[in-house]
């Protein structure tokens, strides 16, 4: 019985790009994605510990030749069996055979292959083209859109401004609030899931007072470094987080915010 649970077949087609002097690929020329290495050494098979040993059965393997750490995958699959896709049309697969399957999940753990047309990455050469996937895809990006406004308005104006200066903003103080949810916007429309993220973070008013304190000179950020004064606080924005979290330091925490109130009253009378 199998444990395949994906589609029949699939298409995969090349991510359109000029080659030298605007001439693209040759007709017939074909690109050859092996199954890749990560960067702790293992072999990204996009199969599960269940699908190995199902698929070690199908085509009569040692238990174990398929781990992600099985020289199989260097030595017989980047060898005989690794997709060979077309340049210049759509490579089409019929997953009605193990090698086939195994194929197929290899290339959605690649980096250089995006599971639909509008997941592509700057790493992505190909893409698979899947209508389905591509459709839940943009559904996910709308509701993504939808909580991210959700979340904007639900925000006061000043709120506002600290969530743009987790975006690397500045110079919000005094910009209208139309400007605000513009640029916020603009934010969200870049990646609406880490938009989403970012806005929800738990810790995102005590991240955005250190962008702010760091913008107003009142803390110094050197490289991963902050640093109070002469002191030290953090070697990292989570240890920074961390320190304002800590009640012990709540003392130090309303005179940095005292100044910073200070230099923000300053800047509105000049």
């Amino acid at each position: 019985m199998s444990n395949f649970e994906g589609p029949e077949s699939i298409k995969v087609k090349r991510i359109p790009k000029a080659g030298y002097f605007g001439i693209g690929s040759y007709a017939k020329s074909v690109t050859t994605l092996g199954c890749e290495i990560s960067s702790k050494g293992y072999y990204k098979t996009g199969l599960t510990p269940e699908l190995e040993k199902h698929y070690e059965g199908e085509l009569n393997l040692k238990p174990g030749e398929l781990n992600k750490h099985s020289k199989w995958w260097g030595d017989v699959f980047n060898v005989t069996y690794c997709p060979r896709l077309f340049n210049t049309k759509s490579t089409e697969i019929q997953l009605d055979n193990p090698i086939n399957q195994i194929k197929y999940y290899v290339m959605n753990a690649s980096s250089k292959i995006a599971n639909s047309e509008i997941e592509r990455t700057p790493d992505t050469i190909f893409y698979i083209d899947n209508p389905e996937a591509k459709a839940k895809a943009e559904l996910e990006i709308v509701s993504y859109e939808f909580e991210g406004m959700s979340l904007v308005f639900k925000l006061s104006p000043e709120e506002k401004r600290s969530s743009l200066r987790m975006f690397g903003k500045k110079g919000l103080d005094t910009i209208s609030e139309s400007m605000l949810n513009n640029q916020l916007m603009q934010e969200m429309k870049k990646d609406p899931k880490a938009f989403v993220e970012i806005l929800n973070d738990k810790d995102v008013k005590i991240k955005a007072l250190i962008e702010e304190l760091v913008e107003k000179n009142v803390i110094k950020r050197k490289g991963n470094y902050y640093i109070h004064g002469e002191d030290t606080i953090a070697n990292s924005t989570e240890e920074c987080v961390a320190y304002f979290k800590d009640k012990a330091n709540d003392s130090v925490t309303l005179i940095l915010k005292s100044r910073l109130n200070k230099t923000k009253k300053d800047k509105v009378a000049e």
